[in-house]
C-alpha cells in the first residue's frame, strides 16, 4: 500500500510538473510574442530598449508602420522574481482602488503624443495666420519658436495661467519674456481668446560700438561672400534681412548705386557705395539666383551661424575678444553713430537708416557725443586752384572761409 502510494504520489508529482511546465511555456511564448501597435494596430514592431517604471523593467517597442513608440507591461520584475507582471494581484478594497487609479504607461504615452501633435498643428495654423496678417518672416519664425519652447516645457496653449507659470520659471531676460508674452497675445488674438498678460519690460542698453579698424579686421578675415556682406552692412547701415533680400537688379556696379528694399515698415533707401564695395560685388559668383548673397531656400539664420564661427576664429587669432560682440546689427549701430559724428545732422541719420520715427534715431546723438568727444580735432588744408579744391572736397574736407585769395577747408580727425 505504501508502495502504491509512493508510486502514485510520484506519478501525480510528475503530471503536476508537466502541467506546470506547459503553462510556463505557453506563458513564455505569450510574453515573447510581439504586441500590436496601439496606434495603428500593426504587428510589425521592433524592440526599442528597456525602461524603468515603478521599480519594474518594461520593454519598449517601435512600430515600423507608423513610428509610434510604446511600452509593454508584461515583463518580469527587475529583481528576478520570475513572476509575470500580467498576473492577477490579490488586494483589499482600498488597494484595489489605488490600482484602478494607476494609469497605464502606454495610455500616458499616447495622451502625451496626441497633445504634442495637437499643439504642433495649432502652431502651424498660427504661423499661417501670421503670414496672412502680413508679419515679417523674422517675426513669424521668432514667435513660433517661442510657442514651441513653451509647449515643450509643459505649457498648455489653451490655459493662459500655465503659459504665465512656464514663462515665469524660465531663466530668460526680461526682454525675451516680453517677446514670449507678445507671441502668446497674438496667438490668443487668432484663437479669439483673452488674458491678462504679465508685465515684462526689457532693459534698454547702450549698444556696443566697435572701432572702424575692428570692423575692417572682420571684413578682411572672413570669406569672400561673408566679407562682401559685412562691407555692404558697413556702408549702407542696412538691416541684415534687408541686405539678405538684395537682388542683382538692385545693384548697379557701374554707377556704384544700390537700392535697399525696407523691412519692418521702414523707408526704402538708395546709396552710392565705394569703389571697393562695387568691386567686391562684381567679383561675387552669380550662382545664388536672383539674390546677391542668398540662395532661394537658404535662411538668414544659417548665414548668421556661419558668421559666428568665422568671427570666433578671428577673435582667437587676433587675440581681440571685442570682436565676439560684433553682430550683424552692430554694423547698423556703427553707421548711425558715425554719420551723426560726421554731419551733426539727425535728420540725415534718420534718412540713412530709414527710420520713420526720430525717437529711434536720437540714441545715436548720445553715442556719437560720448564715443568721439576726444576726437573733435580738425585737419586743415588750403586750396589755391580749382583742382586742389575739388580733390579736397572729394576727400571729405568742408569749406570754412576765404583767406588771401585761397580757400580754407577742414576735416575731422576720425579715430
Amino acid at each position: 500500500m505504501a508502495g502504491f502510494q509512493a508510486s502514485h504520489g510520484a506519478h501525480f508529482d510528475s503530471k503536476q510538473v508537466q502541467t506546470t511546465e506547459r503553462k510556463s511555456d505557453a506563458h513564455t511564448v505569450g510574453l515573447h510574442q510581439p504586441p500590436t501597435c496601439p496606434e495603428c494596430g500593426s504587428a510589425k514592431v521592433w524592440k526599442d530598449g528597456l525602461r524603468h517604471y515603478g521599480g519594474i523593467m518594461l520593454q519598449r517597442w517601435l512600430c515600423r508602420s507608423c513610428g509610434y513608440r510604446f511600452s509593454q507591461s508584461g515583463l518580469t520584475d527587475k529583481r528576478g522574481s520570475g513572476h509575470s507582471l500580467m498576473r492577477q494581484v490579490c488586494a483589499d478594497e482600498k488597494e484595489a482602488k489605488n490600482l484602478e487609479a494607476t494609469e497605464n504607461p502606454t495610455e500616458v504615452g499616447q495622451r502625451k503624443a496626441t497633445a504634442a501633435t495637437d499643439a504642433k498643428s495649432v502652431i502651424f495654423e498660427y504661423v499661417w495666420w501670421l503670414k496672412k496678417q502680413g508679419y515679417s518672416e523674422t517675426t513669424i519664425i521668432g514667435r513660433s519658436k517661442l510657442l514651441k519652447v513653451l509647449v515643450k516645457r509643459g505649457a498648455d496653449l489653451n490655459d493662459p495661467e500655465s503659459i504665465k507659470a512656464v514663462i515665469a520659471n524660465q531663466p530668460w531676460s526680461e526682454g525675451r519674456k516680453g517677446n514670449a508674452v507678445d507671441a502668446y497675445s497674438s496667438f490668443l488674438k487668432m484663437a479669439g481668446g483673452k488674458w491678462e498678460p504679465p508685465r515684462y519690460q526689457g532693459i534698454h542698453k547702450i549698444p556696443f560700438i566697435p572701432t572702424e579698424s575692428e570692423l575692417d579686421q572682420l571684413i578682411a578675415g572672413c570669406s569672400k561672400r561673408m566679407g562682401t556682406f559685412l562691407q555692404f552692412l558697413k556702408e549702407t547701415g542696412a538691416r541684415a534681412g534687408e541686405a539678405w533680400a538684395t537682388k542683382w537688379t538692385d545693384v548697379d556696379t557701374v554707377s556704384k548705386v544700390v537700392r535697399i528694399t525696407a523691412e519692418k515698415r521702414s523707408n526704402p533707401r538708395v546709396f552710392h557705395v565705394s569703389p571697393k564695395l562695387a568691386a567686391m560685388l562684381e567679383n561675387l559668383p552669380k550662382t545664388y539666383g536672383e539674390k546677391v548673397f542668398s540662395a532661394p531656400s537658404q535662411p538668414l539664420d544659417h548665414h548668421r551661424d556661419n558668421y559666428n564661427l568665422q568671427r570666433k576664429r578671428l577673435a582667437y587669432k587676433l587675440k581681440n575678444s571685442r570682436l565676439k560682440q560684433i553682430t550683424f546689427h552692430t554694423f547698423r549701430h556703427w553707421k548711425g553713430t558715425w554719420e551723426y559724428h560726421r554731419t551733426k545732422d539727425i535728420l540725415h541719420v534718420m534718412q540713412v537708416l530709414g527710420h520713420r520715427n526720430i525717437k529711434n534715431t536720437l540714441v545715436y546723438v548720445q553715442l556719437a557725443e560720448e564715443l568721439f568727444k576726444d576726437q573733435q580735432e580738425y585737419v586743415s588744408r588750403v586750396a589755391k586752384t580749382e583742382v586742389d579744391l575739388c580733390s579736397l572736397v572729394d576727400a571729405g574736407f568742408e569749406y570754412v572761409c576765404d583767406f588771401d585769395g585761397a580757400k580754407i577747408l577742414r576735416k575731422r580727425k576720425y579715430g
